[in-house]
């Protein structure tokens, strides 16, 4: 048996036996790579989609919080300093690998938010022309008998500095979600929620009993704005992404480092 099923086992079984419901209020949140990598591909990577952003996808996979003349656009800060993610499909053996995009550009990174700023939107040849721009390669289709859409490929937030026990030694009282067991996001992609599966206190920088489906809610400038801590590690997951109608599932890779979020309110 694999162990990493082994040890979802466990988990489970603990957290069914020992794990308390979180007391709501304002705390410290500590996320484990598999929930940054979710943030990371539904609160950054979809609405980066320029196709989204012009309106295309609205009444299929939905639209974007960013959209010629709204609040948010090229320049906009979104996070913290500390919060760079790029999507790359140069990532070798990766899921969402590919050199060439199904429209014949050469697939290259994407920083859609670089330093905090929303700093460049997924393109194909057609929307990369309507906002006068070229194309960085993100044209995917799941077959020959398919219209080659904007789509993501690695999507993640760039690593930092810290270790993992740098990230947690400073935590007086905190709650450090590892993983996550459920997740909903408005189809602007800004209002979002995630719900903890393996997920602790944290008590004087260490590690304490379990706690029972901690659930965050916030929005997707305030998820980033409160990132303080990004530590050096790298960690993907393999996932399938859906868009469009008929829809296309393709291949990506999900993931992150461990971050660190200050003064959030948590139930």
């Amino acid at each position: 048996m694999p162990a990493e099923l082994v040890h979802e086992s466990m988990v489970l079984q603990r957290v069914m036996r020992e794990g308390k419901p979180l007391m709501p209020g304002e705390t410290t949140l500590v996320c484990g790579t598999e929930v940054v990598g979710i943030a990371s591909h539904e609160s950054c990577g979809h609405p980066m989609e320029a196709d989204r952003i012009l309106g295309r996808e609205m009444s299929q996979a939905g639209r974007s919080f960013i959209y010629p003349g709204g609040p948010y656009w090229l320049g906009t800060r979104i996070g913290s300093d500390l919060v760079t993610i790029v999507d790359d499909p140069n990532v070798e053996h990766s899921y969402g690998y590919y050199a060439y995009d199904d429209e014949g550009v050469r697939a290259r990174p994407r920083y859609l938010y670089k330093d905090g700023i929303i700093n460049e939107f997924l393109h194909n040849r057609e929307t990369a022309a309507k906002l006068g721009v070229e194309s960085n390669g993100s044209a995917r289709a799941v077959g020959y008998d398919r219209e080659a859409i904007v789509r993501m490929a690695n999507t993640y937030l760039m690593p930092g500095d810290m270790t993992e026990e740098e990230l947690l030694e400073d935590v007086k009282e905190g709650v450090y979600m590892r993983s996550f067991t459920e997740w909903n996001i408005d189809d602007r992609r800004f209002n979002q929620r995630y719900v903890g599966r393996e997920a602790y206190l944290i008590e004087d920088g260490e590690l304490g009993s379990p706690v029972a489906r901690p659930t965050i809610e916030m929005t997707t400038k305030g998820f980033w704005s409160a990132v303080d801590g990004v530590t050096k590690d790298l960690r993907f997951d393999a996932a399938t992404c859906g868009k469009s109608d008929p829809m296309q599932g393709v291949p990506v890779y999900t993931g992150g480092p461990v971050i660190r979020l200050r003064g959030v309110y948590m139930k």
